[in-house]
């Protein structure tokens, strides 16, 4: 199998056979491992594949890394590195999607659980016990059938996106909720929201994910919060309450209320003024 991959203008062709890829130059194919730049002209591009080869998506090295890759997701995946959050660790610009991501029955379509914005936030909108968002309890996201489904990756209109970071967006949606009807203020509630993704790191109590805390996860959690706060309404209502414990105007009660009005803010990466503001981690 051949795969056209323009990088810079230029087309490269890379051959799919047994499990592995190559790039062909020259009439001759090209292992990852072979890297003279100067004698074979390699393009500067990490091109990241199923686990059986078939090329996904491509991305620039950074100044510092290896000039030229052909890698499995999986091994991208081990490494940390993203392309969707320009501002966060480990982020390497994304060059290249395969065409086919889009076209169901291909080889490049099953690598993906395939979604859209709205069907993550038909999940997210769903009123749960905070406690369900715990690691594989039925609002862990990236698990659940209707969710991530277990794949690695997801793409979302035609964007690839690592499933574990999507998978934070239905606990920030419920949490930031709760801290707002709490807080009646957006911003506390969105760096609220940000220290309880910081302390279930890995999905428990106290978890850590055992390095910097400027990852993805972190960004998508803003991203989710202030999608929440322009698609959600804070109501505060006065009830009457029995007996004399609330006094003679009763209590006020906060809720939200689901009040659907764009999806700019999920597709959107966190700039430096929104990370200056929201951010709740050091390093």
């Amino acid at each position: 199998m051949e795969t056209i991959v323009e990088i810079g203008g230029v087309p490269y062709t890379f051959v799919t056979e047994d499990g592995a890829t190559a790039l062909r130059l020259d009439d001759k194919t090209t292992a990852s491992n072979d890297t003279d730049l100067g004698t074979l002209n390699l393009p500067e591009v990490w091109l990241v594949t199923r686990s059986n080869g078939v090329p996904l998506f491509a991305v620039k090295p950074d100044i510092c890394d290896k000039p030229f890759r052909i890698l499995s997701a999986e091994k991208l995946y081990a490494e940390k590195i993203q392309w969707f959050e320009p501002l966060a660790g480990f982020y390497r610009e994304r060059l290249w999607v395969n065409p086919e991501s889009n076209v169901e029955g291909s080889e490049v379509y099953g690598a993906y659980r395939q979604h859209t914005w709205q069907s993550i936030i038909d999940f997210a909108i769903v009123d749960r016990p905070s406690l369900v968002y715990y690691k594989n309890l039925p609002g862990d996201w990236k698990k659940q059938p209707e969710g991530g489904a277990k794949y690695l990756l997801c793409l979302v209109e035609g964007d690839p996106y690592w499933t574990d970071g999507l998978g934070q967006i239905p606990f920030a949606v419920d949490t930031f909720r709760k801290y707002w009807e709490e807080t009646h203020e957006v911003d506390s509630a969105i760096r609220k929201t940000g220290q309880t993704g910081l302390d279930w790191a890995d999905g428990t109590l106290g978890g850590s994910d055992d390095g910097s805390k400027n990852v993805y996860d972190n960004f998508i959690i803003i991203r989710a919060c202030l999608w929440t706060s322009e698609n959600f309404e804070l109501v505060l209502e006065k009830r009457a309450m029995s007996g004399q414990r609330f006094g003679i105007g009763g209590a006020t009660v906060a809720s939200t209320v689901f009040k659907p009005a764009s999806n700019v803010r999920l597709k959107t990466s966190i700039d430096a003024g929104l990370l200056a503001k929201y951010k709740t981690w050091e390093a």
